[in-house]
């Protein structure tokens, strides 16, 4: 079975975010807080596509997909252009579409339009949204995470949300240690010591 195919872990799945990705993900659509959008106002909401496998419990985001779009205000709707340019990418990465991540000018939730906007209805599927356009927001538990399930989208609790999000390193470095002096080093120290000390004369 193809990683497209596999449905979503059941309902309380972990999703696990490389945490260049995330980072890369704010930064695309913090980059939208200053354009503006046709009606002239200051600020356009941004808006990119998580995609991933599904494993046993959990979902590994392993894509970050960034339509560049043209900044539209207070709303962002994909031309069809743009989605049939996502739905070819994520066949061809053979990944599925994981979440959706944008910005609201003010506070985070999850509007009618952002219901009914969705970029995909199925359960499990994550909607992803960032106050302030992104400006100062650096963690998930800053954000407001909605989740499709049952023909809605619910809000995750923050406990729920931290619990079940993790943004980890990609590289992970092992911390140098002090290397233990061998005998050979301890003996080679003591006699420079002696050396030092004693120094040679020749005899008279």
């Amino acid at each position: 079975m193809t990683a497209r195919a596999t449905p979503y872990p059941p309902a309380g799945f972990d999703i696990r975010i490389p945490q260049p990705l995330w980072s890369a993900a704010l930064d695309e659509v913090r980059g939208y807080a200053g354009l503006s959008g046709p009606r002239g106002r200051p600020g356009s909401e941004g808006l990119v596509y998580l995609g991933g496998v599904p494993a046993a419990d959990a979902v590994v985001v392993t894509s970050l997909f960034r339509l560049h779009h043209e900044p539209q205000g207070d709303c962002v709707k994909p031309t069809p252009d743009e989605v049939r340019w996502l739905l070819s990418e994520l066949r061809r990465r053979d990944e599925k579409l994981v979440a959706q991540l944008h910005t609201h000018r003010h506070g985070a939730r999850h509007s009618p339009g952002d219901d009914q906007m969705a970029a995909s209805f199925h359960d499990g599927f994550l909607s992803i949204v960032v106050p302030r356009f992104a400006i100062g927001v650096e963690r998930i538990d800053q954000c407001v995470v909605h989740e499709y399930r049952g023909g809605l989208f619910r809000p995750l609790p923050p406990a729920e949300m931290t619990a079940r999000f993790t943004i980890h390193p990609e590289i992970v470095d092992r911390p140098c240690q002090q290397r233990e002096p061998d005998h050979w080093d301890r003996f080679a120290r003591k006699l420079r010591q002696i050396a030092r000390a004693r120094p040679w004369r020749p005899k008279a």
